[in-house]
């Protein structure tokens, strides 16, 4: 398990962008799009925040463009792990945890933005609860996400 503040100090101290993935008609699917949303609040010229919503891949431009040192794609994950709990893989080593359905696989994403980039890209997973369709988000996953937040926002401030 990763240190998320040791994680994100070290991520943040180079130019990052972050891609939030998932859909938030599907209860805890929708984490990535809810943290990424809260986090555009944070952009600047080093750190971008973008809502992938279910198509990820159309922001493949905004990012090449932002030109980061590191990609963060964050999404909802099967890892059975405890509702709201946190893994952090780099792209390139992605095995064995299943995140939502996109029409590309997150692990196909990450190394077409690393290629297009030469970033460091990770992909951050938060373990749900439930992705019934219209469904909340649960409370573990939300904390989650606002954990995450605060790390962020301490970070760059």
């Amino acid at each position: 398990m990763v240190d998320l503040e040791l994680f994100f100090k070290k991520i943040l101290a180079k130019r990052v962008a972050i891609l939030g993935v998932g859909s938030e008609l599907r209860g805890d699917d929708g984490v990535g799009p809810y943290l990424s949303e809260k986090l555009s609040s944070l952009n600047s010229e080093s750190f971008l925040s973008i809502n992938g919503d279910l198509v990820p891949e159309n922001f493949t431009k905004d990012i090449k463009n932002f030109n980061p040192d590191n990609v963060i794609l964050i999404d909802a994950a099967f890892m059975g792990k405890s509702p709201g709990d946190i893994e952090i893989i780099a792209a390139s080593d992605l095995k064995g945890i299943s995140f939502s359905s996109h029409a590309m696989p997150l692990s196909s994403l990450g190394r077409y933005l690393s290629k297009e980039t030469g970033a460091n890209v990770f992909i951050l997973g938060i373990q749900v609860l439930t992705t019934e369709f219209g469904s909340d988000m649960s409370e573990k996953v939300k904390e989650s996400a606002e954990r995450l937040f605060e790390i962020v926002k301490k970070e760059i401030s």
